[in-house]
């Protein structure tokens, strides 16, 4: 019994797929990651920001990663409402990094979709980096690892900046601190 047990382990062991780009570390700066969607060939983030601060994120490869030659990433950005989206940078320790964009979409608060030609002045709520929801036409993006090594690392960096003010917005800031200021007068001349 204990053979045929400790077999079935040992072809059960032999089976699995091989690990996933392993994400080292992540520097999320009060912001929230999960990651528990990443199979061995994807890296799925799925990320809600609760403020403007700077993300950063450090994977290391492995000899398996090498062998296929690169990974599929998708990643879904939240609560990015007052935020927009300031740049990806990807980096390597020096050899030369291939990405092959994918698909991007974005959700507007009222549960619009639009695609990246739509995004200017819409209230954008998520951004879809890929196919994070397995949708018939869209791609993920891809990461190549061509030139790199098993131990190697990458960084993917995300910075974020807040929304500017529209200008009607910025006139309903003054007349309010204009109203503000009327009101202290008033009661200092009584």
């Amino acid at each position: 019994m204990n053979k045929v047990l400790l077999a079935l382990c040992a072809a059960f062991s032999i089976a699995l797929p091989a690990h996933a780009v392993t994400l080292e570390s992540a520097t999320l700066n009060g912001n929230l990651l999960d990651s528990s969607f990443s199979t061995p060939a994807l890296i799925a983030l799925d990320i809600s920001l609760l403020n403007n601060s700077p993300l950063s994120f450090s994977f290391v490869l492995d000899a398996d990663d090498i062998t296929a030659g690169g990974v599929d990433v998708n990643a879904i950005l939240r609560d990015v409402s007052g935020f927009g989206i300031g740049s990806f940078t990807l980096t390597t320790g020096g050899a030369p990094i291939s990405v092959v964009t994918g698909s991007l979409l974005a959700t507007t608060v009222n549960g619009d979709l639009l695609s990246s030609d739509y995004f200017a002045g819409a209230p954008v709520a998520e951004f879809y980096f890929g196919n994070p929801f397995l949708e018939d036409g869209l791609v993920d993006w891809r990461i190549g690892f061509s030139g790199l090594s098993a131990g190697d690392r990458f960084t993917l960096d995300l910075a974020t900046t807040p929304a500017v003010p529209e200008p009607s917005e910025w006139m309903l800031m003054l007349a309010g601190i204009g109203l503000i200021g009327v009101s202290a007068a008033r009661k200092l001349g009584r």
